[in-house]
């Protein structure tokens, strides 16, 4: 690991976080930069790379994403890559020429007023209904749906299927979510105001070039940042509320610190403290629903029809985009396409049965395309988020918060944590709040001052609970 032990056999740090992507980085970051100098705060990765599902790999010359990946480009995310320094470029892509896919036939989607009349997609009378709900989507609350599931949420706010349909295909394409009858309706209907306000933005390089941003402001913060370090084991260092953590490694290695951040999914977090039996981890990790899809990525030496570059599935729950022309990703004249099936909760489609549908997708949308292959592949099973918020805990407010109360001094952050955004913005707003509450917990322990309590609302979701 290269960090290097005291005299009984552990290293000493301020702040340990465990997780490479997003949430831990961020976690690292921020806590590190409120201890200032001569801060110790350890970063731990299983793997040998940093990023988790925000990793990127690059093939005959294009950059491959893990599936579909988008920048909102009003959203904490964007509001944390500015704190810290980091520039991303990329564009945000069209929605002109956006089509709809319903009973097998091809229609324009429906982005803006001029669309929503032309459009096949819809009746005339589900055309006024959702023109209608899209001008006062801005002004709608969603607080009295959080408790509500997705499908009874449109099916109260709109009368007719076809624009339920559309809402429908609009909350997958924005929280990367098929699960209507557990996810909640306001939970939705914010992200769909989100991705609404400003769109998303296609990443220059991939994600990796975010990946690169964060680790450079970890390391500037001087962050100690370890791959292929398994964590085996979280556990109190002593007796008391002030005592302390102590993480145990695979390779034998303890890190003790006063505050540790687990930026990890829910299984993962409650499989590491008190040896899988806190109330709160346990509860959320046999509880989650997470987002999964399955996607075809395809990198093309062209596109046969350029202006055929997105399309939605509306009674079926597929997704196509072009990611070359908003973003480069790949050798001029190129295109990388991204083909998936948003998956419902335990959906596990075969392989046989799969590829030839989003292939069909591919020959409807570019013809002729087989013969412009460059790289191919295909990911039966991509996960996505690791818990969607759900209607039966109350919405985004229902998660865990991010400190255990009844744990000092131990911390939580990732895509299903705090009562603040969803997918990377999740992770990025529960990072920042974690590392900084990580960092006023060793500030407590270095002045003696134990259980020192949250300083923020944030910290401390409506289930945590005293676990």
């Amino acid at each position: 690991m290269g960090i290097g032990t005291n005299g009984s056999g552990a290293s000493d740090f301020d702040v340990v976080v465990v997780g490479g992507g997003i949430a831990g980085l961020t976690a690292a970051t921020y806590a590190a930069r409120e201890r200032g100098p001569g801060a110790r705060v350890a970063l731990l990765e299983t793997v040998s790379e940093l990023g988790g599902r925000a990793r990127t790999r690059e093939e005959s010359g294009f950059v491959f994403n893990m599936g579909p990946h988008a920048l909102y480009v009003q959203s904490t995310g964007a509001e944390v890559l500015r704190e810290l320094g980091i520039e991303v470029t990329g564009g945000i892509p069209p929605a002109a020429g956006s089509m709809a896919l319903r009973g097998g036939r091809l229609h324009a989607l429906p982005t803006g007023f001029v669309s929503i009349l032309s459009t096949s997609l819809v009746s005339l009378a589900e055309k006024l209904e959702l023109a209608r709900f899209l001008a006062g989507l801005g002004r709608l609350d969603p607080a009295p749906y959080d408790a509500v599931p997705v499908r009874d949420t449109f099916a109260r706010l709109l009368r007719h299927e076809g624009s339920r349909l559309v809402a429908g295909a609009l909350t997958r394409v924005s929280s990367y979510a098929n699960a209507p009858d557990q996810h909640s309706g306001g939970a939705a209907l914010r992200q769909i105001q989100r991705a609404l306000a400003g769109g998303v933005r296609y990443l220059d390089g991939g994600w990796r070039t975010l990946v690169s941003g964060l680790e450079d402001a970890a390391r500037k913060a001087d962050v100690s940042i370890c791959t292929a370090s398994r964590v085996v084991g979280v556990e109190p260092a002593g007796v008391g509320a002030g005592a302390g953590w102590r993480v145990r490694l695979a390779s034998g290695e303890t890190l003790a610190a006063p505050a540790v951040v687990l930026a990890l999914g829910p299984s993962e977090a409650s499989a590491l403290v008190d040896g899988g039996a806190n109330a709160v981890l346990s509860r959320h990790a046999r509880e989650a629903v997470p987002a999964r899809a399955a996607c075809l990525d395809v990198a093309l030496s062209s596109l046969p029809r350029p202006k055929a570059r997105f399309l939605l599935g509306v009674d079926e729950p597929f997704y196509f985009s072009v990611h070359t022309g908003a973003a480069k990703l790949g050798p001029a004249g190129g295109a990388l396409i991204h083909v998936a099936r948003y998956l419902a909760p335990g959906e596990s489609p075969e392989r046989a049965s799969l590829e030839p549908e989003l292939e069909g997708l591919l020959d409807r949308m570019q013809p002729g395309w087989r013969e412009r292959v460059v790289a191919k592949k295909l990911m039966r099973d991509l996960p996505v988020a690791h818990g969607v918020p759900l209607a039966s805990q109350g919405g985004e407010a229902g998660r865990p918060g991010i400190a255990l109360h009844a744990r000092p001094g131990l911390f939580l952050a990732g895509d299903w944590v705090g009562p603040r955004s969803q997918l990377a913005d999740a992770s990025f707003a529960s990072g920042r709040e974690a590392g900084r509450l990580a960092s006023s917990a060793a500030e407590a322990s270095r002045r003696g001052v134990a259980g020192a309590a949250p300083a923020s609302a944030f910290a401390a979701g409506a289930s945590v609970g005293m676990a």
